[in-house]
């Protein structure tokens, strides 16, 4: 189970009347393009976060993973009383120094080519855009948790070179969007297995937080420099947004997140793709 730990963003708080008005009027335009109109929103959004981990301790799941900050030591205590396994998401060595004295038993070495949001905590996101490759090296010398290795890995070359520098694990996420077994869309699914998946940009458009995904027209016409809500805010604005324009049809419009390295997918069996991975690695690795 994964979870958010900070899943309001500061600024929400005491966010003007003003400042909503120019984001929406900044997105006014689309919403009129698909003839739909703006939704309410309500700056009073508390946050979840303690409540779900009240759920993760009653179902006892064997790991608990979380992104965007580190649990309370009280929370991080219990899981362990519990036995749940916990793993943190670093971008940057600072943050993963951080969670290895939190006391956590894995870490994710997020470089910057993963697809979704960048968990990043300690520093802004786009502070803190190191590569994959350069980050698990970086933190294999100076932390004695064991490292995850994520972003732009897809196959087995890419297992088998994370493990080579010294990850003690390695994490697929885009590679499995395309299975059959994947809750994605299947025009999510269909993009990513098109040339479209070749340009992905970090973008904060859909969620107010920046988040790597397949461009399109909206992520090509508001620039990251540009202000958008706070998260989650901007998530309630985008929502009826994103599903007119699925129902419409409108593509240009919807955001799919990916990685850098969706070009060369081909599996669409979870098991399949489980065991071409394997193999592929242990052949590079024997050799």
């Amino acid at each position: 189970m994964n979870l958010w730990v900070s899943d309001v963003d500061e600024r929400l708080t005491n966010f003007s009347a003003e400042n909503l008005q120019k984001v929406e009027a900044l997105f006014k335009p689309y919403f009129d393009e698909l003839e739909i109109p703006l939704p309410e929103l309500n700056t009073n959004i508390p946050s979840k976060f303690l409540k779900q981990v009240e759920a993760i301790f009653q179902i006892k799941p064997a790991v608990f993973s979380f992104i965007f900050g580190i649990p309370p030591k009280e929370i991080l205590n219990e899981a362990r009383r519990l036995g749940i396994k916990t793993v943190g998401a670093a971008t940057t060595i600072d943050e993963a120094l951080a969670l290895e004295e939190a006391g956590v038993d894995a870490i994710v070495a997020a470089g910057f080519e993963a697809g979704g949001h960048r968990p990043s905590f300690l520093r802004p996101a786009y502070d803190s855009l190191t590569g994959t490759f350069a980050l698990v090296q970086q933190l294999k010398s100076k932390v004695k948790t064991p490292i995850i290795a994520a972003g732009g890995i897809a196959d087995g070359k890419g297992v088998a070179a994370a493990l080579t520098l010294g990850a003690d694990a390695v994490q697929l996420g885009t590679a499995f969007l395309i299975t059959d077994e994947s809750n994605a869309t299947p025009i999510h699914k269909a993009r990513l297995m098109s040339d479209e998946a070749k340009y992905t940009v970090l973008s904060k458009s859909l969620t107010g937080r920046m988040g790597r995904m397949i461009r399109n027209r909206i992520t090509e016409e508001v620039k990251y420099e540009t202000e958008v809500l706070p998260f989650p805010l901007q998530t309630r604005l985008m929502g009826p947004l994103r599903a007119a324009a699925v129902a419409q049809g409108k593509t240009d419009m919807i955001n799919f997140w990916s990685g850098q390295n969706a070009v060369s997918l081909k599996h669409t069996k979870a098991a399949e793709l489980m065991q071409a991975l394997v193999t592929e690695t242990q052949l590079i690795l024997q050799r």
